[in-house]
């Protein structure tokens, strides 16, 4: 086994000076001392650093100290990065919330640095339960990027195969449009990629991408909506199965076809123009099925890229309408968030809808779908 040390710091914000270290070794020793003099001896025969969201917070005040004892910018093993990729199943790792890990004790860098290494060792247990064909691919997108390089190193994995668009079409085949351009998207993002392909292997319909990691790379919204909710002009078993309108109608509301208006079918150009991610503006009569024209989108976009759609909306009573009518056809994806509801109600609604956070206006209320993170629409 590799020598590693976990650790964790608490740092003066304004000055940087180190206030306290807390660290464990594999063989099960520990440190916990604001001493650095005494760290450096600690970690002799230490090869491997790990921690929490080390690149960010704590290299920066003791990456000269790991340089002083040998051990290599190579050798830092980030468990942040690593957990999107290997529990992007929903609900998500026990230890991690966001960008930090969950913990009662305040303060405490030793009790961090522990749990740093539970988390590091369930990352390595779920890696290698990982189908091989997507082991390969996650190496191939991120063996020479930073978050990751040394996580390969330390598991010793490695692969010869050197093709990663053809790997990535034969394992997701009909998950992804076929005509995406991804020797692009490989050699310009391939961080997001693999954040994106990871999300889309993901078996809980309700799995989304964590905030940070959408803050930290937003491209990844981008690139999954253009692998999942995109339609392509020539068509592809993908596009033409998950993107079709007429089969998202049916499958969500049982019907055949949309309505037609004087020989004009305008509910289905609306759809049709909304999944195709037009901005537009539908104007129809009361009671003519405007509803359908965006619910149908949302609820297809959910299913595709697992995002949210927000649809604000001046009347209450119609929105509780909406979402009552929804759920008496099995569909539950949607809740009402308004000022008639009280704060426990709220609460229940805010928690069925993971990474939505809006304050409501004054009088009106939101009501929401699922569409790609970030993404927004209002009617």
């Amino acid at each position: 086994m590799n020598p590693i040390a976990f650790i964790d710091t608490e740092i003066e914000p304004k000055s940087g000076k180190i206030l306290d270290i807390g660290s464990v070794k594999c063989d099960g020793s520990s440190f916990h001392k604001a001493s650095v003099s005494e760290f450096l001896q600690f970690l002799t025969g230490t090869h491997f650093i790990c921690g929490h969201n080390l690149f960010n917070h704590d290299i920066k005040y003791i990456g000269k100290v790991l340089h002083g004892v040998g051990i290599s910018s190579e050798n830092i093993i980030d468990t942040l990065f690593l957990s999107p990729l290997f529990f992007p199943n929903k609900p998500y790792h026990a230890l991690v919330k966001d960008d930090k890990l969950q913990s009662e004790d305040i303060n405490n860098p030793l009790n961090d640095a522990i749990k740093s290494r539970d988390l590091f060792h369930d990352e390595v247990a779920a890696f290698k339960q990982i189908d091989e064909s997507l082991k390969q691919i996650f190496y191939l997108l991120l063996k020479d990027k930073k978050e990751f390089r040394s996580f390969f190193r330390y598991v010793q994995f490695s692969s010869s195969d050197t093709d990663t668009e053809k790997l990535i079409r034969q394992v997701f085949k009909n998950k992804i449009c076929e005509h995406v351009d991804l020797k692009k998207v490989v050699a310009e993002n391939a961080i997001e990629l693999a954040y994106c392909l990871a999300l889309i292997n993901a078996t809980n319909r309700y799995s989304i991408t964590p905030r940070w990691v959408l803050k930290n790379y937003p491209e990844v919204e981008r690139i999954m909506f253009r692998l999942r909710n995109t339609p392509c002009v020539s068509g592809c078993m993908y596009c033409n199965e998950a993107l079709d309108m007429y089969k998202g109608l049916k499958r969500f509301f049982g019907f055949d076809s949309f309505r037609t208006y004087g020989g004009e079918p305008l509910q289905a150009e609306a759809v049709k123009a909304a999944i195709d991610n037009k901005s537009i503006l539908a104007v129809f009569p009361t009671g003519g099925g405007k509803s359908v024209t965006f619910q149908v989108p949302a609820l297809m976009s959910g299913e595709s890229a697992k995002g949210l759609t927000v649809v604000i909306s001046p009347l209450q009573s119609l929105m509780k309408d909406q979402v009552d009518n929804l759920e008496k056809v099995g569909i539950t994806d949607a809740v009402t968030i308004n000022g008639l509801l009280d704060p426990i109600e709220r609460g229940e609604s805010f928690e069925r809808v993971p990474g939505f956070l809006v304050q409501p206006l004054r009088g009106w209320g939101l009501c929401g779908f699922s569409w790609p993170p970030g993404f927004t629409r209002g009617y």
